[in-house]
């Protein structure tokens, strides 16, 4: 026992010390390290993610022609919507309209969460809505059935990135417009994963309407990699991609899934995370 409490010991002031290292590249290469992790001489990934937090309003935002910005994440290694959203939730989804990034915080294949996802995706005017969907275990079929039968609205463009489509399907038949898939074999190939994703909205740069994205979901990247520090750093990249794109994103996360340090630290990566429970409450946290 006692041994097995040293080698933990061990492990975690390992992790610690190497996270203290991507704060400061994450700050720019600066080398200067927050107050708050001075006296200790290590970050946790809480502290980290705290760091990032306090450096949003001057994060860097990628260059669609530099694609290698993302070696940096390689580093390490019913229908119709028949049952309405009520008034209050109505009210604080127009509160996240300028949001960039916002984090879907709740249980997961619920009909709160399918309804949000949906109405986060719909376009905000009369103008056609581009749809990219990332998906990690579902099939293409599954994501693009649920936005099949929650959104209203008219559709331009429709694009996956299936990140674990081991049988690729060929038909969508089912879905109303063209669907463009892009697969990525390898869930913990994260820096490909950005650079297909960077790739179509590139190509939909000169597209009219507003693009949505769905990411779906950051649990299972989770759950499929056990070097979060990794998944963190992929996530910094991709909310900077988003941004500079003009891209409205939401990401679902289920915080039954993970540990409380876990959520906090993957939570205060977001600006906006809208909190929804089984019974279709939802807040703002």
């Amino acid at each position: 026992m006692g041994n097995d409490e040293e080698t933990s010991s061990t492990s975690d002031s390992d992790r610690s010390s190497s996270l203290s290292e991507l704060a400061d590249r994450l700050s720019g290469g600066s080398g200067e390290v927050d107050k708050a992790g001075e006296t200790g001489g290590s970050q946790s990934l809480s502290e980290l993610a705290e760091s990032l937090e306090r450096r949003s309003d001057a994060e860097p935002t990628l260059d669609d022609e530099d694609l290698g910005e993302w070696d940096f994440v390689a580093q390490g290694e019913e229908s119709g919507r028949e049952s309405a959203l009520d008034p209050k939730t109505e009210a604080l989804l127009e509160l996240t309209g300028g949001a960039s990034n916002v984090l879907l915080n709740g249980p997961s294949d619920c009909p709160a969460e399918q309804g949000l996802c949906s109405r986060l995706m719909e376009s905000r005017s009369e103008e056609r809505v581009n749809l990219l969907v990332i998906t990690i275990t579902d099939t293409p079929s599954q994501r693009l059935s649920v936005l099949e039968n929650y959104l209203n609205g008219p559709v331009g463009e429709t694009a996956v990135v299936d990140v674990r489509n081991y049988n690729r399907e060929v038909s969508y038949d089912e879905y109303d417009g063209p669907v463009t898939v892009r697969s990525v074999s390898n869930t913990q190939d994260l820096r490909r994963i950005g650079i297909v994703t960077s790739k179509i909205l590139t190509e939909w740069e000169e597209t009219s309407g507003q693009t949505t994205m769905c990411f779906h979901s950051l649990s299972d990247l989770l759950s499929l990699n056990d070097d979060h520090e990794r998944v963190f750093r992929f996530l910094h990249v991709l909310r900077g991609r988003v941004q500079s794109a003009g891209v409205r994103a939401h990401y679902h996360f289920d915080p039954q899934q993970h540990d409380d340090q876990t959520v906090r630290t993957f939570q205060s990566l977001f600006d906006t995370v809208l909190q929804f429970d089984d019974d279709g409450s939802v807040s703002l946290l």
